[in-house]
């Protein structure tokens, strides 16, 4: 019976190490998003405010960290997303933008086969929307969002937001009044190399 416990053991440490977690230190994620954004109302009578758009988002991610803050109800990880992007917008007339930008992200890790985060961040766009209150030609895009990734196959998940999404270019044109949107995005997202068992 000893013979039989020390061999298990000794297999059980021959074993190949564990693969990378899915939010951790150095593990990477891609997606693709398909969104719809609708311009808020803060403007008096602007154009701007009537904005409506179909958009693409890619994006490649990389953990920052390992989780922090390990057993509390806030444990997760930081990340570094970039994500390139492409809005086809179809009110109040036809037009386009496309760019990219950087985002920092925390995933929240206590939620099991559900992940909700957050996420923010800017970048450098070009806008051709033929708007009256926003000058078309270089742009910052800015944004903040609310969501969730559902881990629901192996090396992957469905992922969805919905936050905030600016674009306007900082007073290097008048007019600029900006973009101001609601943008709700859903996709997949992969996890290459990384295991299905662990967070």
């Amino acid at each position: 019976m000893i013979g039989v416990s020390a061999a298990v053991a000794l297999a059980a440490r021959a074993e190949p190490p564990s693969e990378p977690a899915r939010f951790s230190y150095g593990t990477q994620q891609v997606a693709l998003l398909a969104s719809g954004g609708f311009g808020l109302p803060v403007h008096d009578d602007r154009d701007v405010d009537d904005a409506r758009m179909f958009g693409l988002f890619a994006r490649w991610g990389i953990g920052l960290t390992d989780p922090l803050a390990r057993g509390a109800v806030y444990e997760g990880n930081v990340e570094l997303d970039v994500q390139p992007f492409l809005l086809l917008n179809f009110e109040p007339r036809s037009g386009w933008a496309a760019g990219g930008s950087l985002l920092l992200h925390y995933n929240f890790l206590r939620g099991g086969a559900i992940v909700p985060f957050i996420e923010g961040g800017g970048g450098a766009s070009e806008l051709q929307f033929d708007l009256d209150d926003e000058a078309d030609g270089f742009t910052f895009p800015l944004e903040a969002s609310l969501g969730f990734h559902v881990l629901s196959f192996e090396r992957g998940a469905l992922t969805a937001s919905v936050g905030y999404f600016h674009l306007s270019n900082a007073g290097r044109e008048f007019p600029n009044y900006g973009v101001n949107a609601v943008m709700v995005r859903i996709g997949t997202l992969f996890f290459p190399g990384s295991s299905a068992a662990r967070h």
